[in-house]
């Protein structure tokens, strides 16, 4: 019989993790174990902790992309381990593209087959830090805008009143006049191209980002490839209205939009711009520094419902 262990984010999605746990709590009848994450890294901490200590191991994650990506990121060099998902986020990017479980006859019936299915993992770096990411890196216009409404004070006030979203528009909008686009360099295979004016760019390991966007429609996250996505030279009324497109994957159309695959991409980002990694603020950049995005095949297994 496996080990299962649930680790549950109940402030996920504005609360909707502890009320999703709730209704599986009551559900489950077969024998787990339960964690709850009470600081943002917990969920890391948790997973590696059951992974060194636990064999044939199931961890099902309850939370939203950022704990998932922790789990994640907590047991990649143990291959006993295999991942499941019960989505309850806000966002929730992660499950338009794998596998998730919707009641706990799904988890058992997975522990009876044991057909996990090996995924990849992407990596960004540079010469001082290193971030893995299971959906996408990005840096940009995008990120800035996250990281303002993730860390504003009217974050918090909305979320009481179930209206979080709100300030990830209110803020969209605000940058979409004063956001000052930057220039960075890309080194791909023998092709070196420099990009100006440029708004965002991404790196992606799955098709979506930003609650439900479409952005890099091709990508598969097991093909051993990541694909980039660059927006630039285009006015702000119309990167608006490319907006509106990417929730079809439309917005590969215009000739504003390019895109590259590739198993790794090295970039020079030559102004201080915001980055984040599957949603998450990670920093912003000094000018002139070099990254590399790489991919690490086979990195992870996930529980097929």
């Amino acid at each position: 019989m496996s080990n299962i262990v649930f680790i549950v984010n109940e402030h996920a999605g504005n609360g909707l993790g502890k009320k999703v746990w709730g209704k599986w709590k009551k559900a489950i009848d077969f024998p787990h174990t339960v964690f709850i994450t009470e600081r943002k890294g917990h969920a890391t901490e948790i997973a590696k902790n059951c992974a060194e200590s636990m064999n044939d191991l199931l961890i099902v994650g309850v939370g939203g992309d950022g704990t998932i990506h922790e789990i994640i990121v907590g047991v990649l060099s143990f291959e006993h381990v295999r991942i499941g998902i019960i989505a309850a986020g806000s966002g929730n990017d992660f499950s338009r593209t794998f596998s998730v479980f919707y009641t706990p006859k799904d988890i058992q019936e997975f522990v009876f087959r044991k057909l996990p299915t090996k995924m990849d993992i992407g990596k960004v770096q540079n010469s001082d830090t290193t971030y893995q990411f299971v959906n996408n890196a990005g840096f940009g216009f995008d990120a800035k805008v996250a990281y303002l409404a993730n860390y504003s004070a009217w974050k918090s006030r909305l979320n009481l009143l179930r209206l979080g979203k709100l300030a990830y528009i209110l803020y969209l909008i605000k940058e979409l006049f004063t956001f000052k686009k930057f220039s960075f360099t890309l080194h791909n295979k023998d092709e070196v191209i420099r990009f100006d004016d440029v708004w965002f760019f991404v790196v992606c390991n799955q098709p979506y980002f930003g609650g439900g966007m479409k952005i890099s429609p091709t990508s598969i996250p097991n093909d051993q490839l990541l694909e980039m996505t660059v927006v630039n030279k285009l006015s702000r009324w119309k990167l608006l209205f490319i907006f509106g497109t990417v929730f079809f994957g439309k917005h590969t159309k215009f000739n504003e939009v390019t895109q590259f695959q590739a198993s790794d991409f090295n970039m020079v980002i030559h102004d201080e711009v915001f980055g984040h990694v599957d949603g998450e603020f990670t920093c912003v950049t000094d000018k002139d520094t070099v990254y590399t995005c790489s991919v690490l095949a086979n990195a992870w297994n996930i529980a097929n419902r």
